[in-house]
This record gives structure tokens, sequence and C-alpha cells, in this order.
């Protein structure tokens, strides 16, 4: 047997066993469950810090955010860990809805960019887990299944139903193969 050929059969021999033991990434990047100092290495350093008891919420703008929602210049997003493991990640628009021209700044595109920043991937899914009422006649709460175990959920309010902020996390009945029957 020739080296070349040792390398050969070497090479395939570790993606084979590769692929077999480490499960493949359903996320271009892991952002839930992981600690401020990876998520640090994700999205640089965050600019402000709260801490509240078990949780601390860090706040993260970097300028390729801000091109993710071009209207709302001002947006940023955070992430709220809970024993050191991010839990919740919000996009915050810190906008003047006023002169925002239209209606609904959160909806499917939306939070398709924000999930497809966060994680770098496209969300595979788009279903609808809850959808209520408030009782007062503008307000909505609606949460929505975006796959691999991530839900958004968000608040729309106003005659023309904006949203302030809007959050991913983990919800099992995103987890494929996707039974989004009620638990």
């Amino acid at each position: 047997m020739k080296s070349r050929d040792i390398w050969q059969g070497f090479t395939v021999a570790i993606l084979l066993v590769n692929s077999i033991i480490i499960p493949p990434a359903l996320a271009g990047r892991y952002v839930l469950n992981q600690t401020p100092q990876t998520i640090e290495l994700y999205f640089g350093v965050y600019y402000t810090k709260k801490t509240n008891g078990e949780q601390v919420t860090y706040t993260y703008a970097p300028k390729s955010f801000r091109r993710v929602f071009s209207q709302f210049p001002k947006s940023d997003f955070s992430i709220t860990f809970v024993k050191n493991q991010a839990k919740y990640i919000t996009v915050n628009f810190n906008g003047d809805f006023y002169q925002y021209p239209g209606s609904y700044n959160y909806d499917k595109a939306e939070a398709t960019k924000f999930y497809n920043y966060i994680f770098g991937y496209q969300p595979p899914i788009w279903k609808e887990l809850l959808a209520k009422f408030s009782g007062n006649e503008t307000i909505y709460f609606y949460k929505y299944c975006l796959g691999d175990g991530v839900a958004t959920s968000f608040d729309r309010y106003g005659y023309k139903q904006f949203t302030d902020s809007a959050t991913l996390s983990y919800n099992n009945r995103c987890e494929p193969p996707y039974n989004l029957k009620q638990n």
C-alpha cells in the first residue's frame, strides 16, 4: 500500500467516525444554553449588563445587527442568561413607531431575519403556537414555532399592531419532527 492510500483511508475513517459520534449541528452556531463567553465570540462585547437574582441580561448592538432591521436603526438585542446559560434572546426595536410608515413591524419575514442573524441559518418552519386576544381591543399575544427547538413570542399593540420587542427561546414543541400539539 502506498502512503497516499493510507492517508485517504484514514481520512475516510475519520469522517465516518466523526459523522457517527458527533451529532450534526442543527444551527449554524449554538446560542441557547451557551455561556456569556461563547456568546461574546459570536457577537462581540456587550454594552450593558443587568443582574436580577440568577438572571443576567447582556445587551449587544453590533453594526451588522442594525442592518437587519434597517427601518429601526437603534435596534439591539439582549440575551438573558440563567445559571450562566443563554435562555432568551430578545430583539429590542427601540424605534419611533409613529415615523414607521407601515404596520406589523415583526412578522414571519422579520422573525426569519432575526433567527438567521442569531443562529446563522433560515428557520425550518413557521407554525403558530398561540394567538391570544388580550381583552383590550388593540393588544394581541403571539407565539410561533420556528423549528429546531426555537419559538418566537411577541405582542402587537396599537392600531398599527406594532411590536416593540420579540423573543427567541427554547420550546420542546418546536423540536423535529415538529409535534405541535398542545402539551
